[in-house]
This record gives structure tokens, sequence and C-alpha cells, in this order.
């Protein structure tokens, strides 16, 4: 009898498991752009063609077949009278983009030394020859916050590998 309702036991609680997992992933947030536009989650919106320091190294990325060329990059720079970090992508021109091709960039922010982090994005543009940011964060002299700027290229099918800077 014992092991009758040890069996049951184990396979109620495998069961309340598997429904709680199953139910819990149905429920998983996306990252979008609204997560940090209109000033949400202390983010500020720039132009498209701010411009300012780099850091944290930059990247390309290129997909074949059709063909698509773009550059990702994290800059600094004085907003609105603060130090604020953020992502920057650059298409190539016509030559370099196919008709189908799409950028996304987004910025990762985390105040916790990696442990968590905040995604700003991801932000898309299907333009040749297009230049794209993501909203800016508040750099700080704390060693736990720290930023990073990610990129994926999309044409028809093909798929770039993610991209992103050293965390800075």
């Amino acid at each position: 009898m014992h092991s009758i309702r040890r069996i049951f036991s184990v396979g109620a609680a495998a069961l309340m498991l598997g429904a709680g997992l199953v139910a819990g992933s149905s429920g998983a947030a996306q990252a979008a752009a609204s997560d940090c536009t209109g000033g949400a989650n202390g983010f500020t919106d720039i132009p498209d063609s701010l411009s300012g320091r780099g850091v944290a190294g930059a990247g390309a990325l290129v997909i074949n077949n059709p063909h698509a060329v773009a550059s990702y990059a994290m800059q600094t720079g004085t907003v609105g009278g603060r130090q604020m970090g953020w992502g920057v992508l650059t298409t190539g021109g016509a030559g370099d983009w196919g008709p189908t091709a799409k950028g996304h960039v987004w910025m990762d922010v985390t105040n916790d030394n990696k442990q968590s982090w905040i995604q700003c994005g991801p932000f898309a543009t299907f333009s040749a020859g297009a230049r794209l940011t993501t909203a800016a964060y508040p750099t700080s002299s704390s060693a736990s916050r720290a930023f990073r700027v990610c990129a994926q290229l999309t044409s028809l099918g093909t798929t770039s590998s993610i991209a992103c800077t050293p965390w800075w």
C-alpha cells in the first residue's frame, strides 16, 4: 500500500510540474521596442541621426541569397544634458541590400552585473542605406551597470546569427 501511495504521489507531482511548465511557457514575454520608447524603463528616445563616440567595439553582418550587409555598434554621448549609451545599425547601400532584407538592432542594459537585463528593442528596418538607433539609457560609473548592442539580418528565409558587442 505504501508503494502505491508513493507512485501516485510522484506521478501527481510530475503531472503538476509538467502542467506548470506548459502554463508558464505559454505566457513567456517577448521584448519589444515599446519596452523602451516614450520614456519607458528609464530610456530616452533619440533621432536615428544622433552620433556619438563608439565604445565596446562594433561588428558587421552579411547574408547571401538574397544579399544583405549591415554594421552595428554601441555609442555614447550627451542626450538632454546626460551621458547616455545607445545602439546603432547601419544597412548597406542599394548594391549591398536585397529587396527582402530586414535589419534588427537592440540594446541590453543590466543594472545588477549581468544577472538580468532589460532589452531595448528590437528595432527594424527594410531600407538600404538606413541608419537606425535604439533608445538611449544613462551611463553610470557603477560597475553593476553595463550595456551591449546586438543585431541580426533576415532576408527571404535566410537569417544571420545574432551578433553582439562585448558588455561595456
